[in-house]
């Protein structure tokens, strides 16, 4: 009897263990290939065994495990749990326009997405050249892409993609093809297979920050105003005549008589689908610039003949004091000219670009002056035996970064004989015209610093307006691009 009662339990405590031990790997790895031959994923398998069991799959027993792969592998028509198939995708649509010279991200049914253009189109196969290689991609391998734009105007447009880079995009209406500028869209909602890619997640891509640079600081890229586009500056106006040529001027000296122009024509552009290069000269003519200027400008390069003390050094010593050597009403012609070259690529994250600008400028102002001017029996000397005064010129080195749509970093360096720096408040003075003409800057104090650098940022406000901040003169740059047909 005693045998029988410990047989007994022995075996309810073989029974009770089975029944708590935890799931095993093994077994939760048939459940998924038993499930996965039913149609069901991992979403739906663990859907099925809370509602037979009110666990989740690894928080099975090993019976309960057992009781599931035998319900899996019974033959029974009519299965306790009724189990429904994981629904088949949509059918995604394939591409109907595949073209020679197509030129856009191609979007494959696998998932993958490839950036280049078509070169040609044999058998069925599309070979597209991309910066990795040229691949050779079945036709019915390729979705298709088509967009719905409403620009600024309101006008909408509708059709499949053909075209796009940085800048336009190109797609096929039912009445011919279209080419827009994509600063003129307002919304854009892209379809790739049929699946709409709402505008909002669109823009999260971008190719380029809104603020396409002409200059960076006080220095020129290589890359002129787009064509028939007007804007105003804290220093100057411009006008974009072609997409080749500009023209600026130095509105401060314009209201002191002294007209002046500055052309700027790009003679060198090439343009890929990631990479733009370009090189421009440009030339500035003053007809009526001020003597005071020029020395002013070089108050540094000129000394007291008496105390070998350069003017910027002298304490308190001003244009208005220098008007006692030389007399406002003096000018000349004054010419300058400048080399650039610019490079612009996208940026390897795919988002936005970066960019540098190598240039070189110089002038005929050492030549408009005297090697001496006197006031009573007090006199002062340029420096001209100075190697660093031989000739005015400035070579520097400018760099752009898109940290953001809107936020791009900018930094320069530069070697530079006319270059001083000075504070803040010095600079704000000079700009409203406490001390010589306002809207420039043409005053005489600082510290000379030949080799200098800056670095700051530029935000986008608009697509017609971005302001500017930095570290050296003129600390503040304001853009604001207003008019253009």
């Amino acid at each position: 009897m005693n045998k029988l009662i410990m047989a007994f339990l022995l075996l309810l405590t073989v029974t009770t263990a089975q029944n708590t031990e935890k799931i095993s790997t093994g077994q939760m790895n048939a459940i998924a290939v038993l499930a996965g031959q039913k149609g069901l994923d991992h979403k739906a398998l663990n859907n099925l065994v809370i509602q037979q069991f009110n666990l989740n799959l690894d928080q099975l027993s090993k019976q309960q495990a057992a009781d599931l792969i035998t319900e899996f592998q019974s033959n029974s028509s009519t299965p306790r749990i009724q189990i429904e198939p994981t629904k088949s995708p949509p059918s995604q649509v394939l591409a109907e326009i595949l073209e020679v010279g197509m030129a856009k991200k191609f979007h494959l049914r696998d998932g993958n997405i490839i950036h280049g253009s078509i070169s040609d189109i044999i058998d069925g196969n599309c070979k597209i050249v991309t910066k990795e290689g040229v691949l050779t991609i079945p036709m019915t391998d390729i979705l298709e892409e088509t967009v719905d734009i409403i620009k600024n105007d309101e006008a909408r447009y509708k059709g499949p993609l053909l075209k796009e880079d940085r800048t336009s995009i190109v797609l096929r209406s039912n009445y011919g093809d279209v080419n827009i500028n994509k600063k003129d869209i307002k919304k854009m909602d892209r379809y790739h297979g049929g699946k709409l890619i709402p505008w909002v997640e669109n823009k999260k891509e971008f190719y380029q920050g809104e603020a396409q640079l002409t200059s960076v600081f006080l220095d020129p890229t290589a890359f002129p105003l787009d064509a028939n586009t007007f804007y105003i500056s804290g220093l100057s106006i411009g006008y974009g005549f072609t997409d080749r040529f500009m023209v600026t001027t130095k509105f401060g000296s314009n209201f002191n008589g002294d007209l002046n122009l500055n052309p700027k024509m790009r003679f060198l552009h090439k343009k890929t689908s990631d990479k733009e290069t370009a090189m421009t000269w440009g030339m500035g003519f003053h007809r009526a610039y001020p003597i005071q200027k020029v020395v002013s400008k070089y108050s540094h390069a000129w000394k007291f003949s008496d105390t070998d003390t350069t003017l910027n050094e002298s304490s308190g010593f001003t244009l208005g004091n220098l008007g006692n050597y030389i007399s406002d009403a003096e000018t000349n012609v004054l010419v300058e000219a400048y080399l650039v070259y610019s490079s612009r690529r996208e940026n390897p994250t795919g988002r936005g670009k970066v960019g540098y600008s190598v240039g070189f400028q110089s002038s005929n102002m050492f030549f408009l002056t005297e090697d001496t001017y006197a006031f009573g029996n007090k006199n002062i000397e340029f420096e001209k035996d100075n190697w660093q005064f031989k000739i005015p010129f400035r070579a520097w080195i400018s760099f752009e970064y898109d940290l953001q749509k809107k936020l791009k970093f900018v930094g320069s360096m530069w070697a530079d004989n006319s270059s001083r720096t000075l504070d803040f408040e010095d600079v704000v003075e000079d700009y409203f015209g406490d001390e010589g003409e306002a809207f420039s800057l043409d005053g005489m104090g600082g510290k000379y610093s030949m080799f200098d650098f800056d670095f700051g940022f530029l935000y986008a406000i608009n697509n017609n307006f971005r302001l500017g901040i930095h570290f050296q003169q003129p600390y503040i740059d304001i853009y604001w691009e207003f008019f253009e047909f």
